[in-house]
């Protein structure tokens, strides 16, 4: 894996997270829309129900959410690592403004004064000097 793609992996994770964090919250709706029809007449043989399983679902997902999350924060934490680890404050500026932040390359530019070159130029410099320990 290549420097670039590794750093890209934060931006990933984040993503990934909010997602999972999504769908555990439309469950958890859908959960509270869910009501009980309660008739004399039928007798059921399992306590089983709607519901029952809805939140037997959110459980689950929640779990698997869990350890996911776990999973992606650890790669955060190399990136933040590998990042943190390189020499040059402006090239690490600029690795956490792009990977971390998601700024775009203009803004870079403009907000630490280079010009787009100068930060392409800084950027690759970076990319060299990223160490990966995966």
């Amino acid at each position: 894996m290549r420097a670039k793609e590794f750093l890209q992996q934060y931006r990933n994770a984040d993503a990934e997270i909010n997602a999972k964090l999504e769908q555990i919250a439309r469950l958890r709706s859908l959960a509270e829309k869910t009501t009980q029809t309660l008739t004399s007449d039928v007798v059921r043989t399992s306590p089983e129900n709607k519901l029952e399983r809805i939140v037997t679902k959110i459980a689950d997902m929640e779990n698997a959410v869990d350890a996911r999350v776990d999973k992606l924060q650890d790669i955060k934490r190399q990136v933040e690592a590998a990042i943190a680890a390189v020499p040059d404050p402006k090239q690490r500026a600029i690795l956490e403004r792009r990977y971390i932040n998601g700024e775009r390359w203009e803004k870079i530019s403009v907000d630490m004064n280079y010009t787009y070159r100068h930060t392409m130029r800084l950027h690759a410099r970076a990319l060299h000097t990223v160490s990966i320990d995966i």
